[in-house]
């Protein structure tokens, strides 16, 4: 049993493994960006923004082989069971002002261990937004990740420079299970050398130009839009936009994420730039997407489906085909994941926060894979010979996935059936999206 937190730890190296593979079975897509942007001169302060409740999380420990200690928020480990798992598996309570004074003091405990951890040459991820929100945009930045890697730089840093890195996560759908997700790594903060260059007197007037700094490099690694009144119509002017230029579609499989991303970040910026030069032009536009996005739902049509198509029928068609393909498959995949998908919708709808059901589909992936396993493999063998126990075994491992992306291959295929029907819907997006190209 390892005595730091960060020390190296045989079983949980062991359980990273099942815990990663898990990790990559719950999205279509994965994309890593921007690792040349880490230094390996010096300590690693990790600042993701925070959207997706454990998934940033996971998704973060799945971007990097080495180790990585999280923080979390304090009250998690209330209970003294969970408290222990947390510990175990690499995170240290974060108090927040909320929790109460007493409890931001023992901070200063935690504090030590981050300053320790950096020290040993151990990577630390903290989320300094504190608490998540599913927008394309940043919430106030605390000040726990500046005080840490000011301790740290006060303790260490003339022997090894301390570095904030900002880093950027996209996901081409928070609520759906096996969409995709981007994680970017962005210019780092050398703090010691950013420190040195300040004419102040204390920590505090250090902390705020170090905030606009990282708020500035964290606003460069995603789609960024400004949380006001306007974000909903923004956002869903800019989905009809990016989706409008690309035949295989805004976040979809066949576009690197990345290169989506700076689309999208090009678009955003585009939408604020003539809202700001022509501002009653461009509410009646947004006006005009919010409509047609109350229309696309209502109508039970998803935005993929209004992608450039050289026959839409045609396309239809191609797609009804391969439905009917992959049917034996998913009939399979239904009756072998049937504990883990059941399970799964039986726990995702009595979750209200619609952010974290995307955990529970993934926490169901990763309990149920290390229980039925061994039970499928022991049946497998001794009632088949080795090579069907074999043949069946790597066909079940992939069957909860699948029966996830048929049913959402289906429900597209569907979509573009009622669009085919619907041509004034269709009408209404070409028009709304040629208005806004000729402003």
């Amino acid at each position: 049993m390892r005595e730091k937190i960060y020390e190296k730890d045989r079983s949980y190296d062991f359980l990273k493994i099942i815990v990663d593979a898990c990790i990559r079975a719950s999205y279509r897509k994965i994309e890593v960006h921007g690792e040349e942007n880490l230094p390996k001169d010096g300590s690693l302060l990790l600042a993701p923004n925070h959207c997706n409740t454990l998934m940033d999380a996971l998704v973060m420990l799945n971007a990097y082989k080495g180790t990585t200690v999280f923080g979390a928020r304090a009250d998690i480990f209330n209970n003294k069971f969970i408290g222990k798992v947390m510990t175990y598996i690499r995170i240290l309570p974060m108090v927040r002002q909320r929790d109460g004074l007493r409890n931001v003091l023992k901070n200063k405990d935690t504090q030590d261990t981050i300053v320790e951890t950096l020290e040993n040459g151990v990577r630390f991820c903290m989320f300094p937004e504190g608490k998540h929100r599913t927008k394309h945009s940043l919430q106030v930045l605390g000040k726990g990740v500046f005080r840490a890697a000011l301790a740290a730089n006060t303790k260490f840093g003339e022997e090894k420079p301390i570095y904030i890195i900002p880093v950027g996560i996209e996901y081409g759908d928070y609520f759906r299970y096996r969409s995709t997700h981007l994680v970017t790594y962005g210019s780092p903060i050398n703090v010691t050398e950013f420190v040195k260059g300040l004419d102040v007197e204390n920590e505090v007037q250090m902390i705020e130009p170090l905030r606009k700094e990282l708020v500035d490099r964290m606003n460069d690694l995603i789609t960024y839009l400004p949380d006001d009144e306007k974000y909903a119509e923004k956002w869903a002017l800019l989905k009809m936009v990016a989706i409008s230029d690309e035949r295989r579609g805004y976040g979809c499989s066949g576009t690197k994420l990345y290169d989506s991303m700076l689309k999208n970040r090009s678009i955003a910026a585009d939408i604020e730039a003539k809202l700001e030069a022509q501002p009653e032009k461009m509410d009646e536009l947004l006006g005009q997407a919010k409509e047609f996005e109350r229309a696309r739902k209502a109508a039970g049509v998803s935005i993929y489906s209004f992608r450039k198509r050289n026959n839409r029928v045609l396309n239809t068609i191609g797609k009804g085909l391969a439905a009917l393909v992959g049917l034996p498959y998913f009939i399979f995949s239904t009756i072998a994941s049937l504990p883990m998908w059941v399970a799964n919708e039986v726990i995702r709808k009595k979750v209200r926060d619609a952010a974290f059901r995307n955990t529970v589909s993934f926490g169901v992936k990763l309990a149920m894979s290390i229980v039925l396993t061994p039970i499928y493999a022991a049946l497998a063998f001794c009632l088949a010979p080795w090579w069907l126990a074999l043949a069946l075994m790597l066909l079940w491992y992939p069957s909860y996935g699948y029966f996830y992306d048929y049913i959402e291959g289906c429900r597209r295929w569907v979509s573009d059936i009622k669009l085919l029907g619907n041509k004034k819907l269709l009408k209404k997006f070409k028009d709304v999206v040629n208005e806004y190209k000729n402003l």
